[in-house]
C-alpha cells in the first residue's frame, strides 16, 4: 500500500548543521526536499556553500574518480568484505592506498607492454613461419644482408623484374628464395653482397612490394636473430602475463573491500556537502525540510531530541494543495506481497493517494497464471525450478521476486491440473491415476469461453469500481460520478448482451436499456465523446480474457501431440526421449507465454481502468 507521508522541517543553529546533517544521514528516513526562499518564506534565504566546503566537496570528488579508476583495474575477487569507513578516516586510509596505487599502475603498464609485445610477436607468426626454415639455412653467410619481403600474388610477376635487377646490381652474387605464404601473398628472402645495399633499396622501394620491417625492439638485430628473439619471446610472454595477473589478483584479494568501503564513504560524505545546496538559512538558524513516513515521524523526532535536546527543532508542516502532486510515493506491503511489486517497476509510480495495485496482482496473476498451465506436471517442475533459481539468485532481489512469483503461480498450476485431470496432458488419465473432476479443456472450448469471459468482465468490473471509490475517497466529485456512469453503461449493456443470449430472464431488458440510456448520457456529459471511447475500449478489454483459454488450450494440444507422437514409437526408450524433448518446448512455452498474457491483461485491461501514473519515488537520504 501507498504509505502516508508528513512534512518535517529540522530547525537549528548553524553551529549544528554538520552533525545534523550526520544524524539525517544514520537516520535514513527522510526524503530532502530543497528549502523555498523567496517571496513567499521572506525570512528564509539560500544557504550559501563555504570556501571551506567547496574544497573539501572538490577533494572528495577527485578521490572518488581515483577509487573508481582503482576498482576498475583490479579484478573483483570471488569473495571479498566491504571495509566499513567512517568519514575522519577517509584522508588516512586514501594515504595508505598510494602505494597500492602506485604498483597496480606499473602492474598494468607492465602488463600492456606485455600484451602490445604478444601482439606484436603474433602479427609476425605468419612470417616467422613462412621465412624461418629458409633464414636458418642462410646464417652461416657473412657479409651478405638478408631481407624479407612479401608480394600480393596479383603481381607475382614482379618478382621476377626483382630477380633480373639484381642480378644485374649484383652481378650474379646473390640469392632468392620464394615461398607461398597464404592464399594473397608470396614471401621472399634476398641475400646480396653487403655494398650493393643502397641500390637494392631503392630498387625495393616500390609500392608493391612490402619488406618485412622488425619492430622497434627488434630494429637493431639481424634478421635471423630477430626470428629467434620472437619465438623464445611467443613462449616467455604468456609466462610473464600470468604473473603479473597472479600479483594484480593478490592485490585484488587484500585491498578491494578496502577501497570499495572508501569509495562508499567518500561518496557518502559527497551527498552530505550535497544536502547543503537543499537547506535554507535564516539570520541565526539553519532550515532542511523533507518527508518521512508517518509509521516513522515519531521515532524520528525522538531521535532528533535524544541527539540534540532542545538545540534542534523538528516539528511537522501542513501540506499545501499544491504541494499534494509532489509528494513522494513509498508502497510498503507485507512480505507475503513484497515480490508481486516487481510488476511495477515496469510502469511510472503511481501518484501519491491513489491506489497501489500489489494486493490485485497478487490475488490474480496466480490464477491466470494457474489457469492458463492447469498442468499438474507442468506446475511442479516449474515448482522446483522456480525454488532452485530463488536460491541461486537470492542476492539479486529482482530475480528473486520473480522466482517466487513463479513458484506461487506453479502452486495455482498445479491446483487447476487437479480441477482439469491433466499430468503432462492426458499422461495421468492414460495411466488411470487422474480424471478431470471440473471439465476436459480439450472438449469444453465453450465453455471455457464463457469462463473467461465471465473472469474479464468481474475484472474489468472490478477495476472501474476501484477508480470510483479512489476518487470518491479523494474527493472528486465529477471524477467519481463520470465512473459510476462508466460501471453502470457497461454493466447494463452485458445485462442486455446477457438477455440477447438467454443467459437472463427477459424481464431485466426494460430496466437494463433505461439505465444504459441514462448511464450513457451521463458519461458524455462528464467526459465528451472520450466516454463513449472507454465503454467501447472497456467492451474490447473484456473480450481479451478469452485469451486465457486459447493459451491455455494450445498448451494442452501441444502436450497431448507429445504423447501422440511418444507412443507411435515402436521403441520405448526413443519415445520417451520424442515426448520428452516436445513437453520440454511445452513447458518453456508454459512459463513466458502465460507470464506475457497475465501481465498483459494486468497492465492494459486491469490498469488502465484506476492506475494514476506520475508519482515521485520516495528516495531517503541515506547511506550507501
Amino acid at each position: 500500500m501507498i504509505q502516508k507521508m508528513r512534512k518535517v522541517q529540522i530547525i537549528g543553529p548553524r553551529g549544528c548543521l554538520d552533525d545534523c546533517i550526520k544524524a539525517l544521514h544514520d537516520a535514513a528516513v527522510v526524503h530532502i526536499e530543497s528549502v523555498e526562499a523567496g517571496p513567499q518564506e521572506p525570512f528564509f534565504s539560500r544557504l550559501p556553500m563555504e570556501r571551506e566546503k567547496l574544497s573539501e566537496k572538490s577533494y572528495l570528488d577527485k578521490a572518488a574518480e581515483r577509487l573508481r579508476n582503482l576498482l576498475a583495474l583490479l579484478e573483483p575477487p570471488p569473495s571479498y568484505r566491504t571495509l566499513r569507513v567512517g568519514g575522519g578516516e577517509i584522508r588516512k586510509i586514501l594515504d595508505d592506498i598510494t602505494p597500492v596505487e602506485e604498483r597496480i599502475k606499473l602492474l598494468h603498464a607492465r602488463k600492456d607492454e606485455l600484451t602490445e609485445e604478444l601482439n606484436t610477436v603474433n602479427r609476425y607468426e605468419r612470417l616467422l613461419a613462412g621465412f624461418a626454415p629458409i633464414v636458418s639455412r642462410l646464417g652461416g653467410l657473412k657479409n651478405f644482408d638478408i631481407i624479407g619481403l612479401t608480394i600480393e600474388k596479383t603481381r607475382e610477376d614482379i618478382a621476377k623484374i626483382i630477380e633480373a635487377e639484381i642480378n644485374r646490381i649484383t652481378g650474379g652474387s646473390y640469392q632468392l628464395y620464394a615461398k607461398d605464404l597464404d592464399e594473397s601473398s608470396i614471401g621472399i628472402v634476398l641475400t646480396y653482397p653487403r655494398q650493393h645495399e643502397p641500390e637494392v633499396r631503392y630498387l625495393l622501394s616500390g609500392k608493391a612490394i612490402n619488406e618485412v620491417r622488425l619492430p622497434d625492439e627488434y630494429a637493431d638485430m639481424t634478421l635471423i636473430n630477430a626470428l629467434k628473439q620472437m619465438g623464445r619471446r611467443r613462449g616467455e610472454l604468456p609466462r610473464l602475463m600470468e604473473g603479473v595477473e597472479g600479483e594484480l589478483n593478490r592485490i585484488a584479494n587484500d585491498w578491494y573491500g578496502v577501497m570499495a568501503g572508501l569509495l562508499r564513504a567518500v561518496e557518502d560524505s559527497i551527498d552530505e556537502i550535497g544536502v547543503l545546496t537543499y537547506a535554507a538559512q535564516t539570520r541565526f538558524a539553519f532550515v532542511i525540510e523533507g518527508w518521512v513516513p508517518v509509521d516513522v515521524f515519531e521515532p524520528f523526532k525522538e531521535r532528533f531530541l535524544t541527539l540534540f535536546g532542545d538545540r534542534v527543532l523538528v516539528r511537522e508542516l501542513e501540506v499545501e494543495e499544491r504541494e499534494v502532486q509532489n509528494i513522494p510515493v513509498s508502497i510498503k506491503n507485507p512480505w507475503f506481497l513484497r515480490p508481486f511489486e516487481v510488476f511495477l517497476g515496469a510502469l511510472p509510480p503511481p501518484k501519491y493517494g491513489s491506489v497501489d495495485p500489489t494486493l490485485y496482482v497478487a490475488l490474480f496473476f496466480p490464477a491466470f497464471w494457474g489457469l492458463i498451465v492447469g498442468d499438474i506436471g507442468y506446475g511442479a517442475v516449474i515448482f522446483g525450478l522456480s525454488l532452485y533459481l530463488r536460491k541461486r539468485f537470492r542476492a539479486n532481489n529482482t530475480f528473486r521476486d520473480i522466482f517466487t512469483v513463479l513458484a506461487v503461480s506453479s502452486v495455482a498450476a498445479v491446483f487447476f491440473g487437479f480441477l482439469f485431470g491433466e499430468f503432462f496432458g492426458d499422461l495421468g488419465e492414460k495411466l488411470g491415476i487422474l480424471h478431470p473432476l471440473l471439465i476436459n479443456r480439450v472438449e469444453a472450448l465453450q465453455t471455457l469461453i464463457v469462463l473467461t469471459m465471465g473472469i474479464g468482465i468481474g475484472h474489468v468490473l472490478l477495476g472501474i469500481i476501484i477508480g470510483a471509490v479512489n476518487h470518491l475517497l479523494k474527493g472528486r466529485a465529477k471524477e467519481a460520478v463520470a465512473k459510476i456512469a462508466y460501471l453502470a453503461l457497461v454493466v447494463s449493456f452485458l445485462v442486455i448482451l446477457g438477455i440477447m443470449f438467454e443467459y437472463l430472464p427477459k424481464g431485466l431488458l426494460t430496466p437494463g436499456a433505461i439505465v444504459l440510456i441514462i448511464s450513457f448520457i451521463l458519461l458524455t456529459v462528464f467526459e465528451g465523446v472520450l466516454g463513449p471511447l472507454e465503454f467501447v475500449k472497456a467492451i474490447g478489454n473484456i473480450v481479451s480474457y478469452v485469451r486465457l483459454m486459447a493459451v491455455g488450450t494450445a498448451s494442452v494440444v501441444m502436450a497431448l501431440v507429445a504423447n501422440q507422437i511418444g507412443g507411435l514409437s515402436e521403441n520405448l526408450v526413443v519415445g520417451i526421449i520424442v515426448a520428452g524433448l516436445i513437453h520440454t518446448l511445452n513447458l518453456m512455452l508454459s512459463v513466458l507465454s502465460p507470464s506475457i498474457q497475465s501481465m498483459r491483461l494486468h497492465y492494459v485491461e486491469f490498469f488502465s481502468k484506476f492506475y494514476e501514473a506520475g508519482g515521485r519515488r520516495y528516495t531517503p537520504f541515506k547511506k550507501r
